[in-house]
């Protein structure tokens, strides 16, 4: 593993364990087992490694995408795929996706937030164009794919960041998105 991402690891560790508020980059660099001089090389504040986190929980979403969507199934099952595989990244990282929005909002990253999730736009985006000839006629593969995520993603932390996190609502939640999506694309 690299400096940069044993820092990132470690800071992910410590802001999950201490909160943000209470996270000093001295116990980021300790987590990691690095020389305080070290951190400073990489971000400038403990503020600064929250573009890296996102980036890495990207990453992760987009795996569990790949992982999970089997392009061999009919089309209303992907899409069910799809829904399944954020609701369940969102589920298995909450704690981590809270402290992510609370740092990219205490500094001015949040105006990255669009280019480092371009990755999963970029993958619904194809996904999008390659089943365009079951959706419904004129969709706009890159707003779509935005609309998508964003109708996802909301509905996921609904359940998994906002409330008490009923098995059953999440259940009933995730099955309301996906026919919800599946209208708006008219299959």
């Amino acid at each position: 593993m690299d400096t940069k991402t044993k820092l990132v690891s470690a800071a992910m560790a410590v802001f999950k364990k201490k909160g943000l508020e209470q996270t000093k980059v001295s116990d980021i660099v300790k987590q990691a087992g690095l020389a305080q001089g070290t951190f400073y090389l990489y971000f400038p504040s403990k503020l600064a490694v929250m573009p890296a986190i996102a980036q890495c929980m990207v990453a992760k979403m987009e795996a569990k995408l790949k992982a999970t969507v089997n392009p061999h199934d009919p089309l209303p099952k992907q899409l069910a795929q799809i829904v399944e595989s954020i609701f369940e990244t969102v589920e298995k990282h909450r704690d981590v996706l809270a402290f992510l929005y609370t740092g990219l909002t205490q500094s001015a990253d949040i105006t990255k937030w669009e280019s480092l999730y371009a990755p999963i736009y970029q993958w619904l985006m194809d996904f999008l164009t390659q089943n365009r000839s079951q959706l419904r006629e004129g969709i706009n593969a890159p707003y779509t794919a935005r609309v998508m995520i964003g109708c996802i993603e909301e509905a996921a932390e609904q359940v998994f960041l906002f409330s008490q996190r009923d098995p059953q609502d999440a259940a009933r939640q995730q099955e309301e998105t996906v026919l919800f999506i599946e209208h708006a694309l008219g299959v």
